[in-house]
């Protein structure tokens, strides 16, 4: 990419792209691909004038510069970057429209004649003289009855100007409170969103990536290793093991096999899978969360509903204060100046303002909220009820006793699970490893080929036998191995608080490994801690 340098100071630097227009797609692209190099510390990328301001860190110029100039749109780096979602079209949408309304004012005071601007004011007039009519209708005392009798009164004393100047100074009003709502919900659902655009789809030739939005029913969405899921959906081909912790906040993956449901926003972390849509998306992820906080404003706590009630029965005082006005000032002006100062307005709009903005700081510190009574709720609680994994816990398993079967040594049994659970990244695999190194447990390759089974477990041969660890379901179910005769009452008494992991050699049981979650450090000064 091409670019002249226009400014800069110590750690500053101001460069104009060389392209006469830039679109919203192009400079959120360069803006966070801007955002993701190492030597960046900020990046803006503003559109209009095609410049792009950059902090960089101590040393980075070179670097920046640099990488400025290989980057291209249609490079194969800018194609695989998931540009989140910005406020940028929205505010260039209400900037446009803010500028509009300005000039619009300036050029009917200005250039337009007194009879035209008079046609324009009884024009213009009309939403705000039907809404208080029905508010009289109705036996209604309203924030509109107050809107509507200021632009009334104004044009039957023959003050257009006035009247014009009302409606101007109230439709700036509610285009300001429409954007600023408008950029709390995005702000929300940005910082809520999983940032998930685009997706593989399995067709005929092979896997697609498309945009999530373009996924119909019947689809089906190819995620490997390590990836997040988009979609709720049900697995159609794969054996995978699944990281719910964004979900449950429960540390130990989970097996889902196919016909199993799996939820987005959780991580697939060993194996790879295909899933089904069995309903069409209608959107992104992020479409669907502004409408979730959209139908979330509804569930408005008593503090919201007092505020909106508390405007309204404002109305009586205000038309009151300006009848005193007028009675003891006999000066029409002077009433009407206390119609126009209607502050119910900030009342309406203060209090979801608020709750947005308390939605949104919960959301950084992963707390997710649906609305406002549940913010009010939560304040008056005397009882929190923990989810201990990931909140009282590490989140890290570790083992926590290994209990034997058939005579055998514990020593002996955690080291040949180890020997077999170090080649794969799986988090009860690591626990296991851990355990045996800090007892000092070395070993060499005893086993031959290992044969790995997505959510099920290992099985190997070792000195002519055949070795087995994993889950319930696969020692004794599929592998068929059996409890050594008169045990049984030992392993129905292992301690239910652990997960298990079974070993067994030549098909009978030898060992069950427990794994535990252990507790913060901290846990028990929090929960005691006053409120």
């Amino acid at each position: 990419m091409k670019f002249s340098i226009k400014h800069e100071s110590r750690g500053r630097i101001r460069v104009q792209l060389a392209q006469r227009r830039m679109t919203l797609d192009q400079a959120d692209l360069v803006g966070t691909w801007l955002q993701g190099l190492d030597a960046v510390d900020q990046a803006a990328v503003h559109e209009r004038t095609c410049c792009a301001i950059i902090y960089y860190k101590e040393g980075g110029r070179a670097a920046v510069l640099k990488a400025l100039h290989g980057f291209s749109y249609q490079s194969e780096e800018a194609a695989k970057l998931v540009v989140p979602h910005t406020s940028r079209a929205t505010n260039l949408e209400y900037q446009e429209k803010l500028v509009g309304m300005v000039c619009g004012k300036a050029v009917r005071d200005m250039f337009f004649p007194a009879p035209l601007r008079m046609v324009w004011t009884l024009c213009r007039s009309l939403p705000y003289l039907g809404r208080a009519v029905r508010c009289l209708w109705r036996r209604q005392l309203h924030v509109e009855l107050l809107d509507g009798l200021s632009v009334g009164i104004s044009m039957a004393r023959g003050d257009f100007g006035t009247a014009g100047s009302v409606m101007f100074l109230l439709g700036l009003g509610e285009l300001l409170e429409e954007w600023t709502h408008k950029k709390s919900v995005e702000d929300l659902a940005r910082s809520m969103s999983l940032n998930i655009d685009r997706v593989w789809v399995k067709t005929d030739d092979g896997e697609v990536q498309l945009p999530l939005s373009k996924v119909r029913t019947g689809d089906r969405i190819a995620v490997h290793m390590g990836g997040m899921i988009p979609l709720d959906s049900v697995i159609d081909e794969g054996e995978v093991m699944v990281n719910q912790a964004s979900l449950t906040g429960e540390s130990i993956p989970v097996a889902r096999r196919p016909g199993s449901t799996v939820y987005a926003g959780t991580v697939v972390e060993e194996g790879e899978c295909v899933l089904r849509v069995e309903k069409q998306c209608g959107g992104s992820r992020y479409d669907k969360i502004v409408s979730m906080i959209e139908q979330s404003e509804k569930l408005k706590s008593s503090a919201e509903d007092q505020a909106s009630h508390l405007a309204d029965k404002l109305v009586p005082y205000t038309l009151a204060g300006s009848a005193i006005a007028y009675l003891l000032t006999r000066n029409v002006t002077r009433a009407l100046s206390v119609l126009m100062v209607d502050f119910s307005c900030a009342l309406k709009l203060s209090m979801p303002l608020a709750v947005l903005s308390a939605m949104r700081e919960a959301s950084i510190h992963h707390a997710t909220v649906k609305g406002g009574k549940f913010l009010e709720a939560i304040a008056k609680a005397d009882t929190i009820v923990f989810d201990k994994t990931g909140t009282l816990t590490y989140a890290c398993p570790v083992v926590a006793q290994v209990v034997t079967f058939g005579g055998r040594e514990e020593s002996e049994m955690l080291r040949l699970a180890a020997c077999l659970e170090e080649h794969f990244p799986h988090s009860m695999a690591n626990a296991v490893v851990r355990a045996a190194q800090q007892r000092g447990l070395t070993h060499e390759e005893m086993h031959s080929q290992v044969q790995y089974l997505v959510a099920h477990g290992i099985a190997s041969t070792v000195k002519g036998e055949k070795v087995i660890i994993g889950s319930y379901h696969f020692v004794f179910e599929d592998e068929q191995s059996t409890v050594p005769a008169g045990e049984q009452a030992k392993f129905d008494a292992l301690p239910p608080e652990y997960s298990h992991l079974y070993l067994a050699v030549g098909g009978e049981l030898t060992a069950v490994i427990c794994i535990s979650d252990p507790l913060r450090s901290e846990a028990h000064e929090v929960i005691q801690a006053p409120a």
